[in-house]
């Protein structure tokens, strides 16, 4: 049974479906960060959960870091590191989803869509959205091995 779930997973059509996935997700997550950092930078710092600054730098920082990891993950370069990284991510994001929303209504969670102003989504939307990310960055952390470098790239 636990060869079958493994073989599953690590067949190329579900491979490269995770991989695109989980890559445009946070390509199209980024864009918007990236249009607006003032606006992002609002949000992140609406959580009240980084001091001002670094909330600043943290907004700043996010996005790019989410084009470069779901570029990485489409073109297929870096796949378990970029999973592994996304997963890391998406924790935060869940931690911090759940901190700011003791405070009340989260309103307008910085997610995606900086400029949106739709209704507010639930909480328990929130978190089943970032498991299933999470879901599919474990499938690729976990089935794709490290590379290692080779010998005569260190002896340089």
């Amino acid at each position: 049974m636990k060869e079958k779930i493994l073989s599953f997973f690590n067949h190329k059509l579900v491979q490269l479906s995770a991989r695109l996935f989980l890559g445009g997700v946070f390509i199209y997550a980024s864009i918007d960060k990236i249009a607006y950092p003032k606006e992002f930078a609002s949000i992140v710092t609406r959580y009240q959960i980084l001091p001002e600054k670094l909330a600043i730098y943290f907004a700043f920082l996010l996005p790019w870091l989410e084009l470069f990891l779901g570029i990485f993950l489409i073109l297929g370069l870096f796949v378990r590191e970029s999973a592994i990284s996304l997963s890391f991510l998406v924790l935060i994001f869940m931690i911090a989803i759940a901190i700011r929303s003791l405070a009340g209504p989260i309103g307008n969670c910085g997610c995606f869509r900086i400029t949106s102003s739709g209704t507010p989504q639930s909480i328990a939307f929130l978190i089943f959205r970032d498991i299933l990310f999470l879901l599919c960055g474990l499938i690729l952390a976990l089935t794709n091995k490290a590379k290692k470098l080779p010998v005569s790239f260190l002896s340089r």
